[in-house]
C-alpha cells in the first residue's frame, strides 16, 4: 500500500507516527495547517522586504520539514535561512516561490498519505 514518494520520506513519517496511523493523521493535519501559514507569513515577511523574519519563519519551517521528511523543502528552507543570516543579503524570491511550490507539492503527497492511513 505505501508507495515511493518524492516529497516525503514515508520512513521518517512513519518513524515520527510511531505506526501510530492516527497520530500520523495528527501530525499530517498539523504540517499541512502550520506550513501552509508559515509559507505565506514568509512570502509577506519577503515582500515587505523583512529579510530577518523570512529567514526566521525558513528555519522554524525547516525543522517542521525534518521532522516529517520533506528533506527536499527543508533544504529550500535552510538555503533561505543562511541567505538571511549573511550581512547585507540580499534575499533571492525565486527561493521563496521555490518553497511554495515544493509545499504544495509536500501538501498534496501527505493528503494522500492521510486518505490512505485513513481506508
Amino acid at each position: 500500500m505505501q508507495q515511493a514518494s518524492s516529497h516525503i520520506s514515508r520512513a521518517r513519517l512513519d518513524e515520527i507516527g510511531m505506526g501510530d496511523p492516527e497520530f500520523t493523521i495528527e501530525l499530517i493535519d498539523m504540517m499541512l495547517e502550520d506550513g501552509q501559514k508559515r509559507v505565506e507569513e514568509m512570502q509577506q515577511a519577503l515582500a515587505e522586504h523583512r529579510s530577518t523574519d523570512v529567514g526566521r519563519i525558513a528555519h522554524s519551517l525547516k525543522g517542521a520539514c525534518l521532522n516529517m521528511g520533506a528533506l527536499d523543502l527543508a533544504s529550500l528552507c535552510a538555503s533561505i535561512d543562511e541567505s538571511a543570516r549573511k550581512l547585507n543579503a540580499t534575499l533571492d524570491s525565486s527561493v521563496v516561490r521555490q518553497v511554495a511550490e515544493e509545499f504544495c507539492a509536500v501538501s498534496k503527497e501527505l493528503v494522500q498519505i492521510k486518505s490512505e492511513l485513513a481506508a
